[in-house]
């Protein structure tokens, strides 16, 4: 059993909302879950979502929601149902010790080998101010109790024990030969292993920024925040993060977002007209009007702009360098 937590600084639960429940991956609602709720439909659960979280406080790089994954391998002992029941009551457990008068939503995805629901938490409990916080220590914790529950009330799923805690002795030193001795190509797929879950991390960093930036300035503080710069290269679009990966929007399945974003930033560009601007008609024929430059369009603007200025600083440097010498030599002159 896995359970993964991701925190959002930004209130995108409907955003959430849509991605979780969308049709590829969800196949049925009957074992979804309304944690806290009132609301059964999509839109009445973002609207208490949000009017929920407009009760925080408003704080630097406050987390509003979290995103969580609750995993189980698959057993051959158990018919599908079964197991979709079981996986029910353990995400109802989880929700209990995890955030037991928070909001949340839990929606089973069967689109992989491993039964897993997604969860949408709120990060207050319900009509509170405060945000509820756990520490690495206490959310570990959690999970401990919880895969210890689980080994014990549903024996039929298999589930191995992941927490030293829970695993027998034998366990435990199976599990230690086994680290001891993995291959070179077992290196490499936890390697493999590790990248794909970085570029889903970046992926969906990079979803929630285009989902939520409102015009190219916003854009541009939330890039930097979240570490990424855009780059272009030809007509392919991407982010580098601080180590210098690079991550084309095509190959994270973002092409169609990023171009939604960029229609967004090039019509939020696009000047208001008012009776006290002078119009092209004013001044005559021979006055050309230019389009909004796209985002594409000002990154290069900027990037040239600084090239530039770098350029005329050294230039400026080398002549004071220059006449500095020259002066030198001509005192040197006098002296002899």
């Amino acid at each position: 059993m896995i359970i993964k937590s991701m925190s959002r600084k930004h209130p995108t639960f409907a955003q959430l909302i849509d991605y979780i429940e969308g049709e590829a991956k969800l196949k049925s609602r009957r074992y979804s879950i309304h944690h806290n709720l009132y609301s059964r439909d999509n839109a009445g659960m973002k609207r208490e979502f949000e009017e929920n979280a407009g009760r925080l406080r408003a704080r630097k790089n406050g987390v509003y929601l979290y995103h969580e994954v609750v995993s189980i391998t698959s057993s051959e002992h158990l018919d599908e149902n079964a197991k979709k029941q079981a996986l029910s009551e353990i995400v109802r457990e989880y929700l209990k010790a995890r955030g037991r008068h928070n909001m949340a939503y839990a929606v089973l995805h069967e689109d992989t080998g491993n039964l897993h629901c997604h969860i949408v938490m709120s990060s207050n409990a319900v009509g509170e101010s405060r945000r509820t916080r756990l520490s690495k220590e206490q959310f570990a914790d959690i999970q401990t109790r919880l895969e210890a529950w689980v080994l014990t009330h549903h024996r039929d799923l298999e589930q191995k024990a992941v927490f030293h805690k829970n695993q027998t002795r034998e366990e435990r030193e199976a599990r230690e030969a086994k680290k001891a001795h993995l291959s070179n190509k077992g290196e490499q797929m936890k390697r493999r292993g590790a990248e794909a879950t970085r570029r889903d991390g970046v992926q969906e960093k990079l979803s929630e920024i285009f989902e939520t930036a409102t015009d190219p300035r916003h854009f541009s503080d939330l890039m930097e925040k979240a570490g990424f710069t855009l780059y272009t290269r030809g007509k392919n679009h991407g982010a580098t993060d601080r180590d210098g990966n690079k991550y084309r929007f095509e190959r994270l399945g973002l092409g169609d977002a990023w171009r939604a974003l960029d229609e967004r930033m090039t019509e939020a560009m696009k000047p208001t007209r008012t009776t006290t601007e002078t119009t092209s008609e004013d001044k005559g024929d021979d006055v050309a009007t230019s389009a909004p430059q796209s985002v594409q369009e000002q990154e290069i603007e900027s990037r040239l702009d600084e090239i530039n200025r770098f350029r005329a600083k050294r230039a400026e440097k080398e002549s004071r360098a220059q006449a500095t010498a020259k002066n030198r030599d001509q005192g040197d002159g006098q002296e002899r």
